[in-house]
């Protein structure tokens, strides 16, 4: 009986291994290599297995074109940086958009951003595992705090990471909770959009809030801090909802 215990467990512990190593992770998230800016990717195998092809990470510009497809090994625990300005050969201003990173290890991924002086922003990326195609979702839903005042400015990108097109709203709330503002918008596949609120309220307005987002498929919004002389003081990366908005079933009494 000990015998027989011992080998399911050596059995059940491979087959646990095995899917582990198949578990497909998917991380969707912002790179900017403008002028300027600096974006590096710090990707680490957090598993006891070697791998050839650890991880395959795909550029894409704020047009949607195709930058570059980067796939490296890692060995186990072993991690790697890479320099994304050094796969940028030309600095424009549609150098930023979607990273997208796509292994079937354990990976943890972080993500450096900075300016030419410093690093102002470092976040770690949370894969995207859980599956929502049983759910009849109609929107999903980004938020973002913003301020538009003398000592502080904002900018938001919305990044389409999928090969289909995208829409979605954007509503911009004041601190009193009265809408100010919105603005529809359609991504195609892979592609990116900024909005700058000064370019549609005057600073003496001292606005500041929320700016609420809604789209028909998920995406990644980027939040940009800035101080009053136009110097990157942080940047968010939201590749989380905070609410999914589901189709709601006719009722019979309706």
């Amino acid at each position: 009986m000990k015998q027989r215990w011992i080998s399911w467990l050596v059995g059940f512990a491979l087959i646990l291994s095995l899917s582990v190593l198949s578990a497909a992770r998917t991380f969707t998230t912002y790179y900017s290599c403008l002028p300027g800016s600096f974006t590096a990717v710090v990707l680490t195998n957090a598993s006891a297995y070697d791998a050839e092809e650890a991880f395959t990470l795909t550029l894409y510009d704020a047009e949607g074109t195709l930058i570059q497809i980067i796939t490296r090994g890692l060995d186990s625990y072993q991690s790697i940086v890479l320099y994304l300005n050094d796969f940028v050969e030309e600095p424009n201003e549609f150098s930023w958009g979607s990273l997208n990173i796509e292994s079937n290890l354990l990976l943890q991924a972080g993500l450096w951003l900075g300016t030419e002086t410093s690093w102002v922003s470092v976040i770690n990326l949370q894969a995207q595992l859980s599956s929502i195609k049983e759910l009849d979702v109609v929107y999903y839903w980004y938020g973002s705090n913003f301020a538009n005042t003398e000592n502080r400015r904002t900018g938001i990108g919305v990044i389409n990471p999928g090969d289909d097109t995208i829409t979605g709203t954007a509503y911009v709330y004041d601190a009193s909770g009265e809408l100010q503002n919105y603005s529809d918008f359609t991504l195609s596949p892979h592609r990116s959009a900024y909005f700058k609120p000064e370019t549609v309220f005057p600073i003496d307005k001292e606005l500041w809030g929320l700016i609420d987002i809604r789209a028909n498929a998920p995406i990644v919004v980027v939040s940009e801090y800035y101080d009053a002389e136009g110097r990157l003081l942080d940047v968010d990366v939201i590749d989380s909802v905070y609410f999914l908005q589901v189709q709601q079933e006719e009722s019979g009494n309706s």
